[in-house]
């Protein structure tokens, strides 16, 4: 036998083997979560030559990037490896072709405690197949060395192996203090079928998915409407990553619990399926993210589908009008957010009163009763609903620049400014002067100043905590807005905008080409980042160790941001800052539901 037919005997055997299925003819028509990356090693040649990737692979990362991997690992695989007596990273060089993830709904029946979906995990080794038989036999040996509890499995005729991971101690109780009883046992399944590795929490759900390797009849996700929708319009096909949940089949099982047990509704004189109803939850399918990154930049996608004719309650409230979002040009140069809803006030109140009224007839009554007393103290003919729900524009303007400084607050708190679109401004806030009878000190905590002509009205709001100030929230009507911030100085600059002073963002590089990207300034919400210069401060901040000052201290079993890196080892921010650029986004609503489009050019 000659040495060329040596070679094809191995190669004509893996020949044989039967290439994995797409996730969606892969997985089950009950599949109600999907995470896949059709492609691992192409994925991660692109990413790790996008921006984001190059971060991660500067050398000015390295302290930081070590000190992460190692702490993650540890946290999140090292209870895992000392169970099992396996070490991931011998697994991942073997990941080839496709990663797929998925929840499968199965006999899952939330009135049933003891029911729960089924949990498949999906690696394609591909040309490594042989390569990951010998890593299974290894890690089969392994556990039984370690004396864990085996089962050999058969499914659909296939050879799978089950372990099963027992609770920390005899009688430990369950980590989660709203759980009752002792810690329950884990049973992870595991097995090779051709070139896909196989790992899940039940063997039920891998039966499905082994049928599908085999050539078994099961229904697939591929079958199924709302995916073929969501597929279409999100271009998975052509994503390096996306995701997928069927929303329907989970609220509706979650539903009928809800209804039955009331949910604490009845207390409020709210019947349950009517508010569920009036919420227009039955209308949302699924929900869908999808990622892919090109020579020029990077595309995100994120979608509700919500067909036109189920659509109602909270989605009509978010209907935005096919209107004009781009910076007005009074928004200046310097503004490092900026967003742009055009939103109609007055058909969203009414949309809002109109479900309130479906959801409780009774506090429906108590919402108008309120509005119509509101300002009567003052003036008994004052009518708060006409003169500011009835004043309520098209338009919602809001924009930031950066923080001033790098303290925790200036952090969280970066001069910005709100814009209503108002029919009559000078109205609009009057009504608002109305409501400042709610205010603890009535009207009497609202002060007027002049500037520029415009009347600005401020008010002193009480401190979120007892370290934090009172700050003072201004109010201004001008040019068809009414403009609300905290921050005088970015007020003020809006009120001379008028004269036409200054750079506007509308003009900024590249501005104009990105928003080509997601289809337009012109679809009812667009929104802008300048990701660079918005980044700054805060990891500044991250590197000085003041951010985390702001975020709520965890308790003794959650995890702290510290518990995952040491920010103190991050670079200073000029070496890194040229993979940062930036990014904007549009949304829409069309016959099938909501999305929204964003996307960031590689930096310059």
């Amino acid at each position: 036998m000659n040495l060329r037919t040596l070679l094809a005997a191995p190669l004509a055997a893996f020949s044989l083997l039967a290439a994995v299925p797409p996730a969606p003819q892969l997985f089950p028509s009950d599949t109600l979560v999907l995470l896949n990356v059709a492609d691992w090693a192409a994925a991660k040649a692109t990413m790790n030559g996008a921006p984001l990737g190059q971060l991660w692979a500067d050398a000015a990362m390295r302290p930081f990037r070590d000190d992460f991997e190692k702490k993650v690992v540890t946290r999140f695989i090292g209870d895992l490896e000392k169970d099992l007596g396996i070490k991931a990273d011998e697994y991942l060089p073997l990941l080839q072709g496709q990663l797929s993830f998925a929840v499968i709904q199965g006999d899952w029946n939330p009135a049933n405690p003891d029911s729960s979906a089924g949990h498949v995990l999906v690696l394609d080794a591909k040309d490594k197949a042989p390569e990951l038989r010998l890593k299974l036999a290894e890690a089969r040996k392994k556990l039984g060395e370690a004396k864990k509890t085996l089962k050999a499995e058969k499914i659909r005729d296939q050879d799978f192996t089950t372990v099963v991971i027992e609770p920390k101690a005899a009688g430990a109780e369950a980590e989660d203090e709203d759980e009752k009883g002792p810690a329950k046992k884990v049973e992870i399944t595991f097995g090779q079928v051709d070139t896909a590795l196989l790992i899940g929490d039940s063997t039920k759900a891998l039966e499905k998915v082994v049928a599908k390797l085999t050539g078994g009849s099961v229904p697939a996700l591929a079958e199924v409407s709302a995916f073929q929708s969501s597929e279409a319009s999100m271009g998975f096909r052509k994503s390096l990553i996306y995701g997928w949940v069927h929303v329907a089949p989970v609220f509706a099982t979650l539903e009928g619990e809800l209804t039955k047990s009331g949910g604490g509704l009845a207390a409020l004189g709210v019947d349950p399926k009517r508010a569920v109803q009036a919420l227009g939850l039955r209308g949302l399918k699924s929900l869908s993210v999808a990622a892919q990154q090109d020579g020029a930049g990077a595309y995100f996608n994120f979608a509700l589908a919500v067909p036109e004719n189920e659509r109602g309650g909270l989605f009509k409230l978010l209907a935005v009008e096919s209107k004009d979002g781009s910076p007005p040009a009074f928004v200046p140069a310097d503004a490092v957010d900026y967003r742009r809803w055009r939103l109609n006030g007055q058909k969203t109140w009414a949309n809002l009163e109109a479900m309130l009224q479906q959801v409780s007839p009774q506090l429906g009554g108590l919402l108008q009763m309120s509005l119509g007393a509101m300002g009567k103290d003052k003036d008994p003919n004052f009518d708060f609903k006409k003169s500011f729900i009835g004043n309520l524009g098209d338009d919602f303007i809001s924009y930031a620049k950066a923080p001033k400084g790098r303290s925790p607050q200036e952090i969280a708190n970066p001069p910005s400014l709100t814009l209503l679109g108002a029919v009559n401004a000078e109205e609009l806030s009057a009504g608002i002067k109305a409501a400042g009878s709610l205010l603890p000190g009535g009207v009497d905590d609202l002060k007027e100043r002049d500037f520029n002509g415009k009347k600005i009205v401020s008010v002193v709001m009480p401190a979120t905590s007892p370290k934090d100030k009172p700050k003072t929230l201004e109010l201004a009507p001008s040019g068809g807005f009414l403009a609300i911030s905290d921050e005088t100085s970015i007020l003020e600059e809006y009120l001379r905008s008028a004269a036409g002073v200054g750079k506007s963002l509308k003009d900024a590089p590249g501005l104009v080409e990105a928003a080509q990207k997601v289809g337009g300034m012109n679809t009812g919400l667009f929104g802008y980042n300048d990701q660079r210069e918005s980044l700054r401060g805060t990891w500044e901040a991250l590197r000085g160790g003041n951010l985390t000052k702001l975020m709520p201290k965890p308790s003794t079993d959650s995890a702290s941001p510290e518990d995952f890196a040491d920010f103190k080892l991050l670079p200073v921010f000029d070496q890194v800052a040229k993979y940062f650029g930036i990014a904007v986004y549009a949304g829409a609503w069309d016959s099938q539901g909501f999305m929204v489009k964003q996307y960031g050019p590689n930096p310059k």
